[in-house]
């Protein structure tokens, strides 16, 4: 799996345009309405990361500019209607990006849901391989650990990586 994901990545580092932009965002009204949102953890049964919050953030971003929401097939592009986002996730294997299907249209509950359950499915090895062959972007972020920029490697056939840093 490691060396599938070593040839993947030359091969589109390689042959994709890869170009970076970096910026900071002030994400205090986030954190305040992420906390909002989870003093009702218990009763809905998930706890709403910044991460979910960034994923449909990129979702919406996705529906709101189309000509993003896409994948490159050779000398074709192939246009989709819905942001199916990808999330990268390590597993001891190496890294693996199960999609959360339809993430524009998805409530942050949902989403909170749906990457929980596909990143510890990912961990157990458990997915299909409809989970994670795919999506029309990925979101790879290292905050968590710290890390204050990522610059990120495109995932072909996706158009477009989010890397995302501490907040």
């Amino acid at each position: 799996m490691r060396k599938t994901i070593a040839n993947r990545l030359s091969e589109s580092k390689q042959n994709i345009p890869h170009y970076y932009v970096s910026t900071s965002i002030e994400m205090g009204k986030i954190n305040d309405l992420r906390n909002e949102l989870n003093k009702n953890e218990k009763e809905h049964g998930v706890k709403i990361s910044v991460n979910d919050i960034i994923i449909k953030a990129i979702a919406l971003g996705l529906r709101d500019v189309p000509n993003a929401n896409v994948q490159w097939h050779g000398t074709t592009i192939r246009k989709f209607k819905h942001a199916d986002v990808s999330v990268a996730v390590a597993t001891e294997g190496g890294l693996i990006t199960p999609i959360v299907y339809k993430a524009d249209t998805l409530g942050l509950l949902d989403i909170a849901r749906r990457t929980k359950d596909i990143a510890k499915r990912a961990r157990e090895g458990k997915l299909d391989p409809n989970e994670y062959i795919g999506g029309t972007t990925t979101v790879s972020n290292l905050g968590m650990f710290g890390i204050n920029t990522v610059t990120s490697i495109i995932n072909p056939p996706q158009a477009t990586i989010l890397g995302v840093g501490k907040t």
